[in-house]
């Protein structure tokens, strides 16, 4: 969490926060998970005493005003959006040592990292119903010309239905979404998002990015839960960025796995384009080939022959 070694070989990080009172209102409990720039807490509301969760930004970063900034962001993008395919957000504020943070409602459920870590591969029916939400979720977010930015397996949360039906699915850490136009502000070199996930523009030029960049990242999470792989294979992060940029990836699931019925894998295929001109052009059509299992393949080029005689 400090990015730090410790005399000793502590078994808790100095800067867990665990038992602490954040001003005066939240009593922090046990950790419910930890990521690069936050820790996320099981906390009681002391006044209305209810249980909640508290995301604290960690404690390196409390003079970073860039990432205090992109909290503020999550917690304002995440209350408008509201939906239950977001946790719902209450406040936000900063601890008494400066770190910025964002009461949200308590969810009851896993991470689809977890998942796939805990459960191998999934079924590729429970995949397709798990991007339909994702989908939905990002519906609503392009809708108010927001990207999510950093869409993972991690950020993919599965909710148990406490009346026994389907898992609901919610989308969590808007920290890197950006507006369109707050990406006319963006530097051409930030590289906002996850290695494994994200698509080559990110890499080659930020300020490009829309939102068929989010639907490449779901491509990439339906691969990797369907095969229990990356669809990159590297020694090296230098090794990993050039491959992305080149788009030197494994774009169909089914050469892994070949049970997966051939239009779940076209559609990866297709999230999956290196040209994003080829990709599904938003999230309700990719929404749509889903529901309907279309088999849809990227627009193609003609043949040499057909470029010939004119016929296109």
């Amino acid at each position: 969490m400090c990015g730090t070694r410790h005399p000793g070989e502590p078994e808790e990080c100095p800067e867990v926060r665990i038992g602490e009172t954040i001003n005066g209102k939240y009593k922090l409990g046990p950790l419910l998970g930890v990521g690069g720039m936050a820790a996320v807490y099981t906390a009681e509301h002391l006044m209305l005493r209810r249980e909640i969760a508290l995301k604290v930004l960690h404690k390196r970063f409390a003079s970073d005003a860039e990432l205090g900034s992109r909290f503020v962001r999550e917690a304002r993008e995440t209350a408008a959006l509201g939906g239950t395919a977001f946790v719902s957000v209450h406040d936000a504020g900063t601890t008494e040592d400066g770190c910025a943070f964002i009461e949200m409602g308590r969810l009851d459920g896993k991470d689809l990292y977890t998942i796939r870590k805990a459960e191998g591969t999934l079924d590729p029916m429970r995949v397709v119903h798990i991007a339909i939400g994702v989908l939905g979720a990002l519906e609503a977010l392009h809708a108010r010309r927001v990207i999510h930015r950093d869409l993972k397996s991690a950020n993919v949360y599965l909710v148990n239905d406490p009346q026994g039906g389907d898992e609901q699915v919610k989308i969590l850490d808007l920290g890197f979404a950006k507006a369109d136009d707050e990406l006319k502000l963006t530097n051409r070199n930030q590289l906002l998002g996850t290695p494994f996930y994200i698509s080559p523009e990110q890499y080659t030029d930020p300020t490009s990015v829309d939102v068929r960049a989010d639907l490449f990242s779901l491509g990439v999470v339906m691969f990797e839960v369907l095969t229990g792989k990356w669809p990159y294979t590297y020694k090296s992060k230098r090794e990993l960025l050039a491959k992305v940029m080149k788009g030197e990836l494994e774009r169909h699931p089914a050469r892994l796995r070949p049970e997966i019925p051939g239009w779940v894998d076209l559609a990866v295929a297709r999230a999956l384009a290196h040209d994003r001109e080829k990709r599904f052009a938003s999230a309700t059509e990719m929404r749509e080939v889903l529901e309907t299992g279309e088999h849809v393949a990227p627009p193609q080029k003609p043949s040499f022959l057909r470029r010939i005689l004119g016929r296109t």
